[in-house]
């Protein structure tokens, strides 16, 4: 059997038929080397993307707050923050025993201002030589206080529940750092994060990213195709991204690549000819209304920005 390190485990999409939320684990101690279903997938892609058209406590936003996988999430937090750029919110959803927190992606200049300050700042202190993109940490930090405020009462509240963070693009990077935050202050929370980002750009250097890896919740960093944002800030820079990657591949399955966090053999064995700024928008779940967004046409979706 090959060495767990290096295993890559590829499902095709439509194992969601099987029903069952995580299909099979291949785990080894601290490396991030599990399976999830394809509707797991999906459902937290519809949580990212509704971050973008939840814009208060009311879960009435169109196609993401209305499929069978959300309908009935109750927003106990929502988070607008337009000088240093952070949206989102925190919210619970009884019959699947969750608390869910989802960063918006950008869709203005100001957040793509923020994602290309890409100077690296030390963080966290804990961990030895670990330095993240400090406009990413920027856009965290603005929010995150009062965010693990609402967090730390609804896990005291529904102690059972399981604590999902998600995100798209910027709002990627934004759980990410949440990720090492929460596990940071809340060590006990371990047993129940888990950590599911779309199109997530690199967040950190090697220390940051193989501390993250090392956890023992599940991580499935999304990746659409050639999606070109999953490649910047560029390894050349010192960034290097978390494991583990679940690629949607240019046949429609998803592989799940296990704990190398750069395997060659998923979207990093694409060239750059093949990278692409709409994949980024491409997503599963995401809904294509998105689009309208990027575009700055918010208007067309009943959407004020």
């Amino acid at each position: 059997m090959a060495d767990l390190e290096s295993l890559v485990v590829t499902v095709q999409a439509g194992l969601a038929q099987h029903g069952a939320r995580n299909i099979a684990t291949i785990d080894k101690a601290n490396n991030q080397t599990r399976v999830t279903s394809s509707n797991s997938l999906f459902k937290y892609c519809e949580y990212s993307g509704a971050a973008y058209k939840v814009m208060s406590n009311a879960w009435d936003c169109p196609t993401n707050c209305q499929s069978a996988n959300t309908a009935g999430t109750v927003v106990d937090y929502h988070w607008s923050l337009k000088a240093i750029p952070s949206f989102g919110f925190v919210a619970h959803k009884d019959d699947t025993k969750e608390i869910i927190v989802s960063w918006r992606g950008s869709t203005t200049l100001m957040d793509w201002v923020a994602n290309f300050q890409i100077v690296p700042t030390p963080w966290p202190a804990h961990i030895e030589g670990s330095a993240v993109h400090s406009g990413f940490l920027s856009a965290y930090n603005a929010g995150a206080g009062k965010i693990k405020a609402v967090v730390a009462d609804l896990v005291q509240k529904y102690p059972d529940y399981k604590l999902v963070l998600t995100g798209h693009s910027l709002g990627a990077a934004q759980a990410a750092l949440a990720a090492v935050d929460f596990a940071t202050e809340h060590p006990e929370w371990t047993n129940k994060l888990e950590l599911y980002t779309y199109g997530q750009p690199r967040v950190g250097n090697a220390a940051f990213s193989d501390w993250l890896s090392k956890q023992p919740f599940p991580i499935f960093r999304t990746v659409y195709r050639g999606d070109l944002v999953a490649q910047v800030p560029l390894r050349t820079m010192g960034f290097q991204h978390q494991a583990q990657e679940v690629w949607y591949t240019s046949n429609s399955q998803t592989k799940f690549c296990g704990s190398d966090a750069e395997n060659s053999t998923c979207q990093n064995g694409l060239s750059a000819l093949q990278w692409s700024t709409l994949q980024h928008l491409q997503y599963p779940g995401l809904s294509f209304d998105i689009l309208y967004l990027f575009l700055g046409n918010a208007d067309a979706i009943g959407i004020t920005l």
